[in-house]
Order: C-alpha cells, then structure tokens, then sequence
C-alpha cells in the first residue's frame, strides 16, 4: 500500500497531525459533473440532451490510514479526534475551505458527508472520508480583499469567470460601475457584503439585508473572463475578493 505522510486541512487541522496517511494507491481526485438529462425516443439512436445549466456537486474521497502501529487502546481516542476534527466547531449547514496537499494550488469549499467504519488490521487502522464539493477550485491566495478604485481595470486570464465577495462600505445610497453596469446599494449604514456566488447580501452582523442592493434583474456583478473595468464608484469605499476558481 502506496501512503504519504500529507493530507488534507481542514477545520485549521492538517490530517497528518492526527498521525494520518493517504493512501494514494486506492485514492481518486475528482472531475466536474455537468448535470443532465439523457432521454431515449424511439426511432432516434441517440438521446435527448435536456442540460439543466449547472454543475452538481463533486463527492471527494479519501482514504485514510494510520501510519505509526497503534494499539488496542489508541483505536477509540483516534475515534473521537477524528470526529471532532470533522464536525466540531464547524457549521456544517455553510461549506468550509478544504485544503489538499496533493493540490496545492487551490482549495475546494466543502461539508464532510460520510466517514466509514474504522477497518483495524494487525497494528493499523484505516478509514475513509467523502466530502461534499462545490463543482470548482478556487485559486489559494484569491480569498484575500483587494481594494477597488474608480477606472481600475482588472484581468481574468482564466477560462472561466469569478463570483467574488464584494464588501461595500458607506453611509446612505451609493453605486459602483463594472463594465459598464451601475450596482446600486440603498440605505448603507457602515458594511455590506455581497456574495455572487450565493447571490446573497449581508451586514456586518450576519444580517440579511437584500433591500439594500437594486441591481438589473437582480444580477450580481461578476468578473469576467478577460479585461473588466470599474467606472465611477459613488459615496461607497469598495473591496473584492476575487476567488478565481477552476472546474473540478
């Protein structure tokens, strides 16, 4: 059995200091599943292609084990930190950053979704661990804010483009335009976050607060793949966490 001594992070614990190993013989990474739905008719020998425009989310495998001998009274500790390290402390109702050694250009947004029995034999303990994630890896380092100013241009060399974390600060009404499309915030009394990628809006304290935006068809602005270009930004100070992502 083929192991490395890296893992994964998550919940700011890396695998390996709980005194585990992947095992990178019976592990996988895995691709984007484009959602559809195939429908046969007779007479045609090819079928329908109904696409429901998106990408499911990904389930991600590891394989565990340990990689020192353990003894018979090391098997339910281990339990037990494995379990905290998965769930505790996490919301588990919001997708987490989950870290790979094995990839250590991105990172993925995910929820643990099974942990299997622990399989004991001789002096090792091995288990598995499915993860829940989103459909693209985001670029590590592109979770960090980046202040915005009036003309600022900002490119996009990726195939595809980003949902950013806009934080808006002001008081009163203010605006900001992006290739050319105004986004108008109402009623600003300090911090808003905008998400694009959950389309949802927020203050300071977790509040939703979506009366405060009015943008066209309530389109949330993105960064497109190529050359974008903010214009004027009125009464509002602006930042972008950009997340550059890419397909799994």
């Amino acid at each position: 059995m083929t192991t490395a001594i890296g893992g994964i992070t998550w919940n700011g614990q890396n695998s390996a200091d709980l005194g585990l190993a992947i095992t990178y013989d019976s592990s996988q990474l895995a691709g984007g599943l484009f959602s559809s739905t195939l429908t046969q008719i007779g007479g045609q020998s090819a079928a329908v292609i109904q696409a429901n425009n998106r990408f499911d989310n990904v389930p991600q495998v590891f394989n565990f084990t340990t990689y020192h001998p353990v003894q018979q009274s090391d098997i339910a500790p281990l339990h037990r930190a494995v379990e905290d390290w998965l769930f505790a402390g996490v919301d588990l109702s919001q997708y987490q950053k989950l870290a790979f050694d094995g990839y250590p250009d991105y990172y993925w947004q995910a929820v643990p979704s099974a942990l299997t029995p622990f399989s004991i034999t001789g002096m090792t303990i091995s288990f598995t661990v499915t993860f829940s994630c989103l459909p693209y890896a985001y670029e590590t380092g592109s979770d960090k804010y980046q202040t915005v100013s009036d003309g600022q241009g900002i490119n996009n060399p990726r195939t595809y483009s980003s949902l950013p974390l806009w934080h808006v600060k002001g008081t009163g009404n203010g605006s900001f335009v992006l290739n050319g499309v105004t986004y108008n915030f109402l009623g600003l009394n300090g911090d808003l976050y905008v998400d694009s990628e959950t389309e949802e809006v927020y203050d300071a304290a977790n509040n939703y607060q979506p009366s405060m935006v009015q943008f066209d068809n309530y389109t949330f602005p993105v960064l497109d793949t190529g050359k974008n270009t903010f214009g004027t930004l009125t009464n509002i100070k602006l930042e972008v966490m950009p997340r550059w992502r890419t397909l799994l």
